[in-house]
């Protein structure tokens, strides 16, 4: 029997039509979306809700898995997120991904682009183990024509876009992370505002730049953050996959309180989900109930957005076809008054 996750303290979730089309449409697989922001400094009116989907291998159509997610919680996300390379694994560089861009705006949410300095990596290899895309080459202007091109093209775009720039800089699985290819937290400063630089001097007035760091990250945030006047948003990535079991709050309260002790920018969520449990089929639906609907509004007040990453990565089943009852959960949750809010431009 698919697990229904009690409504969070206070209010109750609001229906969700059609069943019976979401859950065949789990059957079909799907991906997610998720995001959010407001003033600086003030606690957010609502939270813009939003995920990462993976792309559905369905030929002539790159964003089925989307729409399949849209199908089952019966409404658009506010933002949807993609992953762009600097370059393709056989070093032709990478152009602004306008095709995702104009999609994700037709259907009236915000792109975000998560814009990384690497070539993709070929199956299997580290990413890590890119010394061309080290911090200082970055910083150094080896890479200027390429970016100086993309912001034009992200400009010649028109719309609000949310640039997620050189994520998770404090941990170690990046070219551009603390000690690879020798890169330390000053030189990750001025390869930020080095890019973000170029954006401004060419008039780029629609990219919203997100600085992201990672819980999972041994090293502390603090020194990596370039400053509010290159910054849009602040924001953290944290997965419950470890062998022990973790709440939300658990994983996030500590980077939580760095970064916000450093910006009063609003903070986005943009990667977090959960495994299932081997001991327990219930408990990632109710891992995503409580995470979304009760510690996210009561223990982290300044998240305007929040995104679900919704793929399964290696042997993480963190998917939300992983179950029925994960689909539903997070299916409730789009449904909350709390996270009908759109993302800001």
């Amino acid at each position: 029997m698919t697990h229904r996750p009690p409504a969070p303290p206070g209010g109750r979730c609001t229906p969700w039509p059609g069943r019976a089309r979401r859950l065949a449409v789990v059957a079909a697989g799907i991906a997610c979306i998720l995001v959010v922001p407001t003033t600086a400094g003030a606690a957010p009116v609502g939270i813009a809700l939003g995920a990462y989907v993976a792309p559905a291998p369905v030929p002539g159509a790159p964003n089925a898995a989307i729409a399949n997610l849209t199908a089952v919680i019966g409404h658009n996300l506010a933002i949807l997120q993609t992953f762009d390379d600097w370059e393709s694994t056989s070093g032709v560089p990478q152009p602004f991904p306008v095709d995702f861009a104009t999609y994700v705006t037709s259907i009236g949410a915000t792109p975000m682009i998560t814009w990384q300095p690497q070539a993709t990596p070929v199956p299997g290899a580290s990413p890590s183990a890119q010394p061309d895309f080290s911090l200082v080459q970055v910083a150094s202007g080896r890479y200027d024509s390429y970016i100086r091109a993309w912001a034009d093209q992200a400009r010649a775009f028109g719309k609000v876009v949310y640039v997620r720039l050189m994520h998770e800089m404090n941990g170690k699985w990046y070219p551009w992370g603390y000690t690879v290819n020798g890169n330390t937290p000053q030189q990750y400063v001025a390869a930020w505002q080095h890019v973000v630089g170029i954006f401004t001097a060419d008039g780029v007035a629609n990219v919203r730049f997100v600085w992201c760091a990672s819980t999972g990250g041994r090293a502390s945030p603090v020194p990596f953050y370039p400053g509010d006047a290159s910054v849009s948003w602040i924001a953290l990535d944290g997965y419950n996959r470890a062998a022990a079991w973790r709440s939300f709050t658990s994983i996030f309260s500590l980077r939580y309180a760095q970064i916000t002790a450093v910006s009063a920018r609003p903070v986005m969520i943009a990667e977090t989900a959960s495994v299932e449990s081997p001991l327990d089929p219930a408990a990632k639906a109710a891992w995503i109930t409580s995470a979304f609907a009760q510690e996210i509004p009561q223990t982290f007040p300044r998240v305007a957005a929040a995104l679900y990453f919704d793929a399964s990565v290696s042997s993480w089943d963190q998917a939300l076809t992983s179950s029925p009852a994960a689909l539903e959960a997070f299916a409730q949750v789009a449904a909350l008054p709390r996270y009908q809010a759109p993302a800001p431009a």
